[in-house]
């Protein structure tokens, strides 16, 4: 079925040219703040904002609050919500709700993160897994529903930007005024763009960024004007390193995460991110990977 050519949702700068391009778009970003989470240990009732344990609705309830989706805390709340989707037209950052244990309710839930993959919370911690899996999942699958659209995507990007704030140099002095963001744990280049009506390449030379990669605890200008660059020793970066003799280059693709490389090249997170010095499992399109077996 055909969508509209061009429904467009125009803010900050970004345009997109479809619902479908709004939804592949923060469909991966959820992904991938999820991601950031793998092997956090499951605990029932655990309370939502709490990141050290997740059941299965406080992990989608908490990841989807972080791109500006509000979800109820309970897996049966969040299957009452959004619109119902096939299981034949399931996206990225749909939801996908079980009954798992045969008596009519909804007792889990899961992100589909594409390829028949979920990213869930459930009794070995948050991991990615077969959504519909022959002997278990697959038996026990209900339904799916979409929260993520275009109309609230689009609302989400214009709302009101905070109030600016002074920035300091390390001697107190004020260099520049302007609004600031604090990184947290989850956070994406792309996301922190949308909530403050600006662009990936604007906060990039704001803050003199090279790539999209951000840290935990880094402050980053997200207004005012961007500072000269300050002279410093050039450093010579760390090479990847290489456990073997068989190595490979691997281009990082849009909608791929570290979960999903290792799965198609046969090897595991932990070697991906120790050959690559990665600190943690955030990865970008274009980015250059070294497989090695």
């Amino acid at each position: 079925m055909k969508k509209k050519v061009m429904s467009l949702a125009i803010a900050a700068g970004v345009l997109f040219s479809s619902g479908e391009l709004v939804h592949a778009s923060l469909g991966d970003d959820i992904i991938n703040t999820g991601d950031n989470y793998l092997g956090t240990p499951y605990r029932y009732g655990s309370a939502f904002g709490n990141t050290s344990t997740f059941d299965c609705s406080s992990f989608t309830s908490y990841v989807f609050s972080r791109h500006g989706i509000t979800l109820p805390r309970t897996s049966s709340g969040q299957a009452s919500v959004g619109t119902a989707v096939s299981k034949a037209n399931l996206q990225k950052g749909d939801l996908v709700f079980y009954d798992t244990d045969f008596n009519g309710s909804i007792n889990h839930v899961g992100i589909y993160a594409g390829n028949g993959q979920m990213l869930n919370a459930q009794s070995k911690g948050v991991m990615f897994t077969d959504a519909f899996s022959r002997y278990y999942w697959g038996a026990r699958y209900v339904t799916a529903r979409r929260v993520i659209n275009d109309k609230a995507t689009a609302a989400k990007v214009v709302a009101a930007a905070p109030k600016p704030t002074v920035v300091y140099n390390a001697s107190g002095t004020a260099v520049t005024s302007g609004t600031v963001h604090k990184v947290q744990r989850g956070d994406t280049l792309w996301g922190i763009s949308r909530k403050y009506n600006t662009t990936v390449a604007n906060l990039q030379k704001l803050n003199l960024l090279k790539s999209t990669s951000i840290k935990v605890g880094q402050t980053l200008k997200v207004s005012g004007q961007a500072q000269a660059p300050v002279a410093a020793k050039k450093a010579t970066p760390a090479a990847p390193k290489v456990a073997s003799s068989t190595a490979a280059v691997y281009t990082v693709k849009p909608g791929n995460t570290l979960y999903g490389i290792s799965k198609s090249q046969s090897i595991s997170v932990k070697q991906l991110m120790e050959s690559n010095n990665l600190k943690s499992s955030t990865i970008y399109p274009g980015q250059k990977l070294v497989i090695t077996k």
